[in-house]
């Protein structure tokens, strides 16, 4: 695995280390008990299966804790939504089968900390686990290479030239943010999303923002 450190303040010496609550959601109960017994075999975790639809409800009867899901894209991308800043959550782990496709815009900012792949082991996830609670990233390293989506893409024509803030601002615009709330996230003015949303279309010879985020998709340029 690849480590790109987040640091938080260091444990106290000789002060115990709580224990770790651990909420498991998962597209089916065999894998939803698989992982489950997995990480109950691990000392310091306080571990639960949680129904997707009860998750939220769930993470009210817990101070603060790490929440694993192993769900299809489209149900990831939706629970995604229903944690971001939630205060009671202190990570997002990740299984996934293709881990390169399950690390998106969306998921970077939606405090996914970690993405392994969907066979990890006991080991990998308390090590993901512990790592993500002391503010580190883990990533796979399947999850830094271009997705299948993008290989597609990119074998037909080569990628636009596009600046780090208009890319960004194309992943936005994937998830169907305005230009009002780009500007509050980026913390800049509507006006100059305007001129970034023009340049991206004019780069990408786009008629409109969905033919953007379609090109941008083509092109390997943003993956959803």
């Amino acid at each position: 695995m690849s480590v790109a450190e987040r640091r938080r303040s260091p444990p106290v010496p000789g002060e115990p280390t709580p224990s770790t609550t651990v909420l498991i959601v998962a597209g089916n109960e065999l894998v939803a008990a698989r992982v489950e017994a997995m990480l109950r075999s691990q000392t310091g975790l306080r571990v639960s299966v949680s129904a997707p639809g009860e998750l939220a409800r769930r993470l009210e009867d817990h101070a603060a804790a790490i929440v694993v899901l192993a769900l299809e894209s489209a149900e990831t991308a939706r629970l995604l939504e229903v944690l971001r800043g939630m205060p009671k959550v202190d990570g997002v782990l990740l299984l996934a089968s293709d881990p390169s496709g399950a690390w998106t815009a969306q998921a970077r900012r939606s405090g996914v900390r970690a993405v392994l792949r969907s066979d990890a082991t006991a080991e990998e996830l308390a090590t993901a686990i512990a790592a993500a609670r002391a503010g580190l990233l883990v990533l796979h390293p399947d999850a830094l290479k271009p997705s299948t989506e993008a290989r597609a893409a990119r074998s037909g024509i080569g990628p636009t030239a596009l600046t780090a803030r208009e890319q960004e601002i194309l992943e936005m615009i994937a998830e169907g943010m305005s230009n009002r709330i780009i500007a509050n996230r980026l913390g800049i003015s509507s006006q100059t999303v305007k001129f970034h949303v023009a340049s991206i279309l004019a780069k990408l010879g786009a008629g409109s923002r969905t033919e953007a985020v379609t090109f941008g998709l083509r092109q390997g340029l943003i993956a959803l």
